[in-house]
């Protein structure tokens, strides 16, 4: 008898991108995905700005350093999810404020958080819990405050702050993928307030089903990108769609990249998505839609530099750290913050002592020790945030 499994995929990439509908008055980017580009090296304090929080490291502040928001103030950091850990950090001293748990069964309590968004004006956090369908809302000191439902019949996906009165969600309707949308909905009680369909001819689906020598068949759904933000704009990509969109800040889309060929004249299909848009380079990912035997995506990197008008492969070094190449493996925070890494307390004690580290960095890994939490490395846009 056949054996069904359903694997999600993550894909550590970063490449590509797309358009359908051209618009006159607009000089659209067009990407050839069959084609091979040269490669560029990039240095990343050339494009972003580089700010390093050292986590402290206590009793109760030991944790894997993976950034789930970042607030003007505040970091959110958890250990994946799984156990409901919630440490909020000072960003700028990296200095433990408090450890949150709200998991539970209960209805004031989440079972996952797949998602975070903090809003510090309002002193209140949001937790995406994607297997109940809900966001629920909480404090910043961890009492509950309210939740909502997602749509029915749909999961919320990449969810940010749109402004300080709605979240923009991506709805993902399984059951009637032609539904699938982006959209504000309110912080308060989560009603849609618009909802941002993009246009395309044909429906498409990046997930892959196929038969395994060792599980039988297989349903994967490869990591994807479909909502990114930068400063005061907005990409937006759908699967079913050789276009990419800039959402402007007077709420209007406007088509911005064009791939070819059509998504729907190739077998396998490649799929290509914004990653991290920042003032000079756009960071793209190209996704295959022909599983591996390790349940990993075929996927490349490329990037458009707009200033040259060139499109490339690209090898990005840290300034700060001799011999470290970085990959930006993590999608975008906020409009404020492009991406981030962590950078383990082990491999900064071994670069401090073979003199590979300079500035703040040099600085922070003087203190450090071999079993300390990791320094979070946040990638910010040029121009935007704090100093």
């Amino acid at each position: 008898m056949k054996t069904r499994t359903f694997i999600s995929a993550i894909t550590l990439t970063v490449a590509l991108v797309a358009c359908e509908n051209p618009s006159e008055k607009t000089e659209l980017i067009t990407i050839d995905v069959e084609k091979s580009y040269p490669e560029k090296e990039l240095t990343l304090q050339d494009f972003v700005d580089v700010e390093y929080v050292p986590l402290e490291t206590n009793d109760e502040f030991i944790n894997k350093g993976w950034v789930k928001a970042v607030g003007k103030n505040l970091l959110a950091i958890v250990n994946g999810g799984g156990d409901g850990d919630i440490f909020l950090y000072d960003r700028i001293t990296g200095k433990g404020i408090r450890k949150i748990n709200r998991k539970g069964q209960g209805g004031e309590e989440y079972t996952q958080i797949t998602q975070m968004v903090l809003d510090e004006e309002e002193n209140e956090m949001f937790i995406v819990d994607y297997p109940r369908q809900k966001i629920m809302v909480y404090n910043l000191e961890g009492k509950y405050l309210r939740n909502f439902s997602f749509d029915e019949n749909s999961y919320y996906t990449f969810v940010y702050a749109y402004d300080k009165k709605h979240l923009i969600v991506y709805k993902d309707y399984y059951a009637q993928p032609e539904k699938s949308c982006h959209a504000l909905i309110s912080k308060q009680d989560g009603k849609t307030v618009r909802e941002i369909c993009l246009p395309y001819k044909e429906l498409e689906s990046i997930r892959y089903t196929g038969m395994h020598e060792k599980y039988g068949e297989i349903v994967a759904v490869p990591a994807h990108y479909l909502t990114v933000p930068a400063n005061r704009e907005w990409y937006l990509a759908s699967v079913s769609s050789d276009t990419i969109y800039r959402h402007l800040p007077d709420g209007s889309e406007q088509p911005y990249m064009v791939r070819t060929p059509s998504i729907h004249s190739m077998d396998p299909e490649v799929f290509l998505f914004p990653k991290m848009m920042t003032e000079q380079y756009d960071f793209l990912i190209c996704i295959t839609k022909k599983m591996k035997e390790n349940f990993s995506f075929p996927s490349y990197d490329l990037i458009y530099d707009k200033l040259e008008k060139s499109i490339h492969t690209c090898i990005i070094r840290n300034a700060d750290f001799e011999g470290n190449n970085v990959a930006l493996w993590e999608s975008s925070l906020s409009p404020e913050i492009a991406s981030y890494r962590i950078l383990y307390a082990h491999e900064l004690v071994k670069a401090y002592e073979n003199d590979k580290l300079k500035g703040r960095l040099k600085e922070i890994a003087s203190t450090l020790d071999e079993e300390d939490n990791g320094v979070v490395m946040l990638l910010k846009q040029k121009g935007n945030g704090q100093n």
